[in-house]
């Protein structure tokens, strides 16, 4: 099971292999920035199903955008 990181002073969400791992990021955070509180909680299923769909979104933009910079070929330019 993975655990996700939940604190306001971070960006994003870190995901953690093993709780203590995750908790001891946190005590550290709370240590930190007293006037915030940070949480381990279990990572959902969906947390990982939703990554898995954006990499694939992401990768497919970034074929198009990759096809889109290849300079035409000649059986591509229209003739006048």
């Amino acid at each position: 099971m993975k655990f996700l990181l939940l604190s306001v002073m971070l960006a994003g969400q870190p995901l953690y292999d093993t709780e203590a791992t995750c908790t001891k990021a946190a005590t550290v955070i709370n240590d930190s920035y007293p006037e915030q509180t940070s949480i381990c909680i279990p990572a959902p299923t969906v947390y990982f199903e939703q990554n898995q769909e954006d990499k694939a979104f992401n990768n497919f933009y970034d074929l198009i955008i990759k096809l889109r910079n290849f300079p035409p070929k000649e059986v591509d330019i229209l003739e006048e």
